[in-house]
């Protein structure tokens, strides 16, 4: 099974450092860079319009745009424009986002299954050049927007589900899934059974549906550093109330209320201090060069066939962790 190594910049890194990272990170082997769109943070489409013209291979994924937030006809010709800087190289996962940042902006998240379909559709139907009716829309009414360039190649849309409708729809109708961080490899080969369940049963070959997961990642000479380092990642992200049923999976006891109230205070510390140990043992990639890349095949075991990996800590961390990346792309 060929696998592409992917790697996610969350924003937190000043926009120099986050090209740095991707420049090293191609050189090493890595195939796509992903830019979250973390409310309050560096911005995805800016940031993937920088790595496109400082690489010369990767794809470039702003990731996850939510419906909530950007309307479909600006998103989609900033798309087709980046599609036009770099052809080839560019795709696009798009999710509901984060409910305690939406809260914050004033956005309220509902029906997000809804939400999707109709973002999903209208960014295809742009894309084609014809007009695009959607009268009925719940957050975009379209009345014949349409588009007066093309991308020069279909672009890719992954989504990025958390709930089982959402798994089943990505099947049905994305070209890949892209599966949240802080999930064990056990509940991300769950989920890709209902991501190929929803594919079957549209009559589409599962193995077409492209299958993606972020995973936290950090390899260093120091694996209780690394492990702490884990930790604090697995805290912002399990803000996300959506997760839940991946913490269920696990069986492992996180007080997840208290962790979302933490990170709405904005205490780092206190969340990370919520997070147990066992948690960043099952949600996390972290330790030496070994121990990484025997995690790491944990999750190409269960299916994943984009890594996709958030490398944290450290100048030297990142480098161990270029190397691991190194020996998967060279094998």
């Amino acid at each position: 099974m060929t696998v592409d190594i992917g790697i996610s910049f969350d924003g937190f890194s000043t926009f120099g450092e986050s090209l740095d990272t991707a420049r090293e990170a191609e050189a090493a082997g890595a195939s796509s860079f992903w830019m979250a769109e973390h409310l309050g943070y560096r911005d995805p489409l800016t940031s993937c319009m920088a790595f496109a013209m400082a690489t010369q291979r990767a794809t470039v994924v702003p990731t996850a745009i939510s419906p909530f937030l950007r309307n479909p006809v600006p998103l989609a010709m900033a798309m087709a424009t980046l599609a036009e800087a770099a052809p080839g190289r560019v795709a696009i996962a798009i999710g509901v986002g984060n409910p305690l940042f939406l809260a914050e902006a004033g956005l309220k998240l509902e029906k997000p299954l809804v939400a999707n379909r109709e973002y999903l559709a209208a960014l295809r139907g742009l894309w084609s050049g014809e007009p695009v009716q959607q009268p009925e829309a719940m957050l975009h009414k379209l009345a014949g927007a349409r588009m007066m360039f093309r991308p020069p190649q279909p672009i890719p849309v992954y989504l990025a589900p958390m709930k089982e409708q959402m798994l089943r729809f990505a099947g049905k109708s994305a070209d890949g899934a892209v599966l949240s961080a802080g999930l064990s490899a056990e509940f991300v080969k769950a989920s890709y059974a209902l991501v190929d369940e929803g594919a079957t049963a549209a009559g589409r070959d599962p193995a077409s549906v492209r299958k993606a997961a972020y995973i936290f990642f950090v390899a260093s000479k120091d694996e209780r550093d690394a492990m702490q380092k884990s930790r604090t990642k697995l805290a912002f992200v399990l803000r996300n109330r959506y997760i839940d049923d991946g913490i269920a999976h696990s069986g492992i006891p996180i007080d997840q209320e208290a962790i979302i109230d933490a990170v709405s205070r904005r205490d780092m510390d206190e969340a990370t201090r919520l997070v147990p140990e066992a948690a960043v043992e099952a949600f996390a990639v972290w330790g030496d060069r070994k121990r990484c890349a025997r995690r790491l095949q944990d999750y190409i075991d269960a299916g994943v066939t984009e890594p996709v990996l958030y490398l944290t800590g450290t100048e030297s961390d990142r480098s161990e962790s270029l190397a691991v990346i190194r020996e998967f792309a060279l094998a």
